[in-house]
């Protein structure tokens, strides 16, 4: 393998297959209420024959690949076929009016989407307004464009860089995600294979994951938490995921048992519903060792929610999409001095624009500076200052992707 492509997304799904061959990889809910296994090597094989289907409709490096479905399998095969063949993934909400979709796509500059057959009328009349767009699959349909008909076609041998073409490096994007952070347009948030990869090994190293720990994902795939936290740790630690279509409140704990997951992440409003639903004999029988909260939950409910569901309830600061994971425990950052600090213990703080030191800030001090010049978390350089655990911040800082100070001033 390349230097190139020795630490992309795709390599370390082909790393994964060779390891742990038939064991699950992605245990899915079906709408009807079955379940569909697919083990590490069935993913590494729909990769490939993604790939080869994206390739045969024009995508070349770079090029952007728009998915407007609900969480389903197919999600995995274009996101890692993407990976694999080097095209951007830029998934949508399913709820998007046609207007919404195609400012998107337009935006964007996709060159193809693929959308789920009840989704099919609303992707084409976004299409419409999007000139890039030359091509339509459909997840689920039975005609010329029925996305599974034309995969399963593709040959699954391996990938091959000199008749298949070369696949992205570390540095190359993989993923156009969009986070809305005020009243107009959602931003763009691009992530490199290096930033994905980044943000998995953070998590899976800060959660200790092992290859029998399952991540349970009942948040939209579109979104950065279920992306870059949840399957990216799944990924990198040789471990599972347990995909639901959504989340439902009623159904969540029974979820996590009949899945067998052992970790999950919610928001705050999923949280919120949870303890306000009726208690159930799932509550304490599901098997999860950690839950992830992916925003701010107060003291009360974070006790609330451990009491009745015996479970932690870890504590991940930042915006989903756009800032480095930083998990600790809820319980133990409650005080308002602890917010924001970039260490798992302690007070501490972030540094103004200006250097000048904030109040609290006194173990580990971030400064958000200019963008890096390639790879790594767009926007998000980092400099760390007389922290006394420098070595944990700028070992975690790196892997997710943000360059030192003295790396910055050589690559300008």
């Amino acid at each position: 393998m390349s230097t190139r492509t020795a630490d992309t997304v795709a390599a370390a799904l082909a790393q994964g297959a060779a390891r742990h061959g038939a064991e699950i990889f992605l245990a899915a809910e079906t709408p009807e209420g079955g379940q569909l296994s697919v083990s590490w090597a069935e993913m590494d094989a729909r990769a490939t024959r993604t790939a080869r289907l994206l390739r045969s409709l024009g995508l070349r490096i770079g090029d952007r690949l728009n998915v407007h479905t609900a969480n389903c399998p197919e999600f995995y095969d274009l996101w890692f076929g993407a990976a694999r063949m080097g095209a951007v993934l830029v998934p949508s909400d399913p709820l998007h009016t046609p207007d919404e979709l195609g400012y998107l796509l337009a935006r964007s500059r996709c060159h193809v989407t693929v959308a789920q057959a009840s989704l099919r009328d609303t992707t084409a009349r976004a299409c419409v307004q999007a000139p890039d767009c030359r091509h339509l699959l459909v997840i689920g349909g039975d005609g010329h464009d029925a996305f599974h008909t034309a995969r399963d076609a593709q040959s699954d041998a391996p990938w091959d860089p000199e008749r298949d073409g070369a696949g992205p490096g570390p540095h190359d994007l993989l993923g156009v995600l969009h986070a809305a952070s005020g009243p107009g347009p959602a931003e763009e948030v691009p992530l490199s294979h290096a930033a994905y990869l980044g943000a998995g090994r953070n998590i899976a190293g800060r959660l200790r994951m092992r290859p029998d720990d399952r991540q349970l994902i009942v948040l939209p795939l579109f979104r950065g938490n279920s992306q870059q936290y949840a399957s990216m740790s799944a990924l990198v630690s040789g471990g599972s995921i347990a995909l639901t279509p959504g989340f439902t409140a009623a159904r969540w704990a029974g979820q996590a048992a009949t899945l067998q997951a052992t970790l999950a992440g919610l928001l705050p409003a999923p949280l919120c519903m949870l303890l306000a639903r009726e208690e159930s004999v799932w509550d304490t029988s599901h098997g999860l060792r950690a839950v992830i909260a992916t925003q701010k939950m107060s003291e009360e409910r974070t006790t609330s929610f451990e009491k009745r569901f015996q479970v932690s309830l870890l504590q991940l600061y930042g915006m989903q999409e756009t800032v480095a994971p930083v998990l600790a425990s809820a319980q133990a950052r409650r005080r308002k001095r602890e917010r924001g600090a970039p260490t798992r213990r302690g007070p501490g703080g972030r540094t103004a624009p200006d250097g000048a030191r904030r109040p609290g800030a006194r173990l580990g001090h971030v400064r958000v500076g200019r963008p890096p010049a390639a790879g790594g978390i767009p926007g998000r350089s980092c400099e760390i200052r007389s922290a006394d655990s420098r070595a944990d911040l700028l070992s975690s800082l790196s892997a997710a992707g943000c360059r030192r100070p003295n790396e910055r001033a050589e690559a300008e």
